[in-house]
């Protein structure tokens, strides 16, 4: 057995890739501050990095992105946000750049929000700015949560830690009927900051040792336990199982 050297990174319930519903205690309190709702398409580019965002948005309904672009195009995407979420929050930094790019990847209803608008949201609910503050972390934990992972973990590792998550969400959010998580090797390459290839080989070698299923645009996780011992030891681990 190869000696397992424990890694930095620690799966912690409390993050997840995927943020919903941790505003919706102030849903209500949006619509009629913001009167006017707006329905878009897919692929709709709400933040653009590089260029300033003039307004953040209330998420109704559906689901955006988050990720970068390096020059040569590749993707990296750092997280979903779903109902009942703020997004595009780099217009709280005022008149400087975004540094990622949203973009809706189903049909989605939003709320603009601007300050004004913050700022009569506080009024009506004092509580609210305490818990946007809050919110703001959580986001800010994910991107510091996802720089860490990426940089002292092992692709194998990075794999494996996005599998786990990406299904106790699944679960918190009452789906426990498979554990099924239907992303492409492609989808699941630029979340984790892998190549194509390296994916397809990590995929195949825990299919090997019986942690997933692989299926066209499909994974199956079958041993979660195991993922999540080659999520805190990586490639340690996997080379001794």
């Amino acid at each position: 057995m190869v000696s397992m050297k424990q890694t930095q990174t620690i799966i912690d319930p409390q993050i997840s890739y995927v943020i919903e519903n941790d505003m919706e205690a102030y849903r209500n309190l949006f619509l009629p501050i913001c009167t006017t709702k707006y329905a878009y398409s897919k692929d709709t580019i709400f933040s653009r990095s590089g260029e300033i965002s003039p307004q953040m948005y209330f998420l109704l309904e559906g689901i955006v992105k988050v990720y970068t672009v390096n020059p040569n195009g590749y993707i990296r995407i750092l997280g979903y946000h779903r109902n009942n979420t703020f997004f595009a929050m780099d217009c709280l930094c005022g008149e400087k750049s975004a540094v990622v790019t949203i973009e809706s990847i189903t049909p989605v209803e939003v709320l603009p929000v601007s300050w004004q608008e913050l700022r009569a949201a506080g009024k009506a609910d004092p509580r609210f700015m305490e818990d946007l503050v809050r919110y703001y972390g959580s986001v800010l934990r994910l991107m510091c949560f996802d720089a860490e992972s990426n940089s002292v973990c092992d692709a194998s590792a990075r794999l494996a830690t996005f599998l786990c998550l990406f299904l106790r969400y699944r679960r918190q959010q009452g789906d426990t009927r498979s554990n099924a998580i239907f992303l492409t090797q492609d989808e699941l390459a630029s979340a984790v900051n892998a190549s194509r290839i390296q994916i397809a080989r990590i995929c195949a070698d825990f299919k090997n040792k019986g942690l997933i299923q692989c299926a066209r645009g499909a994974i199956t996780v079958l041993d979660q336990e195991g993922l999540e011992k080659i999520s805190k030891y990586g490639g340690y681990y996997a080379a001794g199982k």
